[in-house]
């Protein structure tokens, strides 16, 4: 199902990557995918992968320097493990001097040796869906594919190897409680640094929860803290303030230590132990799409330019 949505009302542009404003840059290096996932902003199979080598040329041209520290690369698609030269996409963010992290399902990470390729090429961020955490009803459920196997085999081939991230969505009624049963897997697999990320379902592309049937972000604040034995005022306390990696505040998310004794701002802690981060991928607002007017998060356009992300991907489904 696509939502419709008036394009008017979005704060749409396009930038040449040598003005790049940008902290993450997004890279859908392919539409195909081995899952068919029920929620899926990038749900079209036919554009042809990205060409490596005019993505080389356009990571040489976003600057690195004193006003323009080093950019996040996400790479991405529907599954960038499936292109063939996923790892090249890597090297060149790395030998620009630019950050990079690999957003994927998973499922490829089940084999040791494609993990051992993503170390050996450098990478050190790592992101990981896990919407059903080890059970495979859940999997069934949310992601059309009873896969809890290989997803527990790629995090145990991954566990403390990478800055790793681990993205679930809470779809109402059939994951409610993946939160503590996600940080209890977490101990299982003796993983001591980590950033949980929950976020409700987001209509673009293809969806399973319209915005009555979906979860608040005030919803996804009291399930955490109750399952947590935290108060909401701990969760809240940090909505607005500055990212701990890019400095700047979210509005659409909130990221906060699981140890509520942990002090955020003491540097031993700061990047250490188990994060969460709740986002409101929700489109209940005028313009139609997940956090409008974010000036954090940019993607590469059809002609190698920059637009911002979520309102690229609005003007561009079904298609790009």
């Amino acid at each position: 199902m696509i939502k419709n949505t008036n394009l008017d009302n979005m704060n749409y542009y396009e930038i040449e990557p040598e003005d790049n404003t940008f902290t993450d840059i997004v890279a859908d290096i392919t539409h195909r995918c081995n899952m068919e996932c029920k929620n899926c902003y990038l749900p079209n199979r036919l554009p042809p992968d990205m060409s490596l080598e005019k993505f080389k040329e356009f990571v040489k041209r976003v600057p690195v320097g004193p006003k323009n520290a080093q950019r996040m690369f996400r790479i991405l698609g529907a599954e960038p493990t499936l292109h063939k030269e996923c790892t090249g996409f890597v090297k060149a963010v790395l030998d620009a001097g630019h950050k990079c992290i690999i957003l994927t399902n998973g499922l490829r990470l089940s084999s040791e040796n494609y993990v051992q390729k993503l170390l050996d090429v450098g990478l050190e961020h790592l992101y990981i869906s896990m919407n059903g955490v080890d059970r495979d009803d859940w999997y069934t459920a949310i992601d059309d594919m009873p896969c809890a196997t290989k997803k527990l085999k790629a995090l145990k081939n991954v566990a403390n190897k990478f800055k790793l991230d681990i993205g679930c969505i809470l779809v109402k009624g059939i994951n409610d409680d993946a939160p503590s049963r996600m940080v209890n897997l977490m101990k299982e697999y003796d993983i001591k640094n980590v950033t949980l990320r929950f976020k409700n379902v987001g209509q673009l592309g293809r969806y399973m929860a319209e915005i009555p049937e979906n979860w608040s972000m005030e919803d996804l604040v009291s399930i955490v803290a109750k399952q947590f034995n935290l108060s909401e005022k701990y969760i809240w306390d940090f909505y607005k303030i500055n990212h701990r990696y890019h400095g700047a505040p979210e509005v659409c998310g909130i990221e906060f230590p699981v140890d509520s004794t942990q002090d955020p701002k003491d540097p031993k802690f700061r990047y250490n132990g188990i994060w969460i981060k709740l986002t409101n991928w929700g489109t209940d607002n005028e313009v139609g799409i997940p956090d409008p007017g974010n000036t954090r998060r940019g993607r590469i356009t059809q002609d190698w330019k920059l637009a911002p992300f979520y309102e690229h991907v609005k003007r561009n489904e079904g298609g790009y």
